[in-house]
């Protein structure tokens, strides 16, 4: 139960991030889309927990920006390590989709944390 409730504040939380998922995504069998949420989620509860507040909500706009970002390593394997403990097969493109997708959120993410904090010292 836990689990839906983080899932539905999510989605009240970042509804852009949720579209665009959908949106890029989407297939019959949910795969892709279930890894690339359950991601999604977790990033914004680590930033979360980081920072002491939650993010800011991202638009379509950065969203869209975050597709041209290459990932780090780090994140990179951290996403490939997430699908290959999911209870779900996805084929080679769908993992580059994710990983393309989960790039662009975390990009907003950071990015709509940035501007929101402006030109304030991060200590």
């Amino acid at each position: 139960m836990q689990t839906a409730k983080e899932l539905s504040w999510f989605a009240i939380r970042q509804p852009a991030v949720v579209r665009f998922l959908e949106r890029r995504l989407w297939a019959p069998d949910g795969d892709a889309f279930a890894v690339a949420l359950d991601a999604s989620c977790r990033l914004h509860a680590a930033m979360s927990i980081s920072d002491g507040v939650e993010p800011p909500r991202v638009d379509d706009r950065l969203l869209r920006e975050g597709l041209d970002m290459t990932p780090p390593a780090s994140l990179s394997s951290w996403i490939h390590d997430l699908i290959a403990s999911a209870p779900v097969v996805l084929s080679t493109s769908e993992e580059h989709e994710v990983v393309r997708t989960v790039t662009a959120i975390a990009w907003s993410l950071t990015a709509s944390r940035a501007a929101d904090i402006g030109d304030q010292l991060i200590v």
